[in-house]
């Protein structure tokens, strides 16, 4: 019996308790919740793989820069589910804005940190692929 007590109270004591308070830093990354964490900051795998819906991308200038402009969505889900992407000419650098539509709310996240024109021009492009 005392060899099993032993075994349980090193395991409680390994495990770090879950109370009010813990830092939400360290919680995202303890084993039990860092598969969650990982999962919530991924992109959808319609976004990461050749799989999506695309049309050609087009010239823009922001700010008397050169930028390529494009556009993809969900295959057999574009009205829900889209992404508006802007490259730099040089191709260091890209921004998007990432478009869901869950129970008619419009949900927006802009990805890469873009400026208030980058970010801008994104929501035009949204527009004009969203019309009415």
């Amino acid at each position: 019996m005392r060899p099993v007590f032993s075994a349980l109270l090193a395991l409680c004591l390994a495990t770090p308790a879950l109370a009010d308070g813990a830092y939400t830093a360290e919680i995202a990354h303890q084993p039990k919740f860092a598969p969650a964490w990982r999962s919530m900051v991924t992109l959808p795998a319609w976004v990461t793989g050749p799989a999506a819906t695309s049309v050609p991308t087009t010239s823009v200038t922001i700010g008397g820069t050169p930028y390529l402009s494009g556009h993809l969505c969900q295959p057999h889900n574009c009205a829900d589910a889209q992404m508006e992407v802007i490259f730099s000419a040089d191709g260091a650098k890209s921004w998007g804005l990432l478009s869901r539509r869950r129970g008619g709310r419009l949900y927006q996240m802009p990805l890469g940190e873009p400026d208030e024109a980058v970010l801008g021009a994104m929501e035009a492009s949204w527009q004009r692929n969203n019309p009415g």
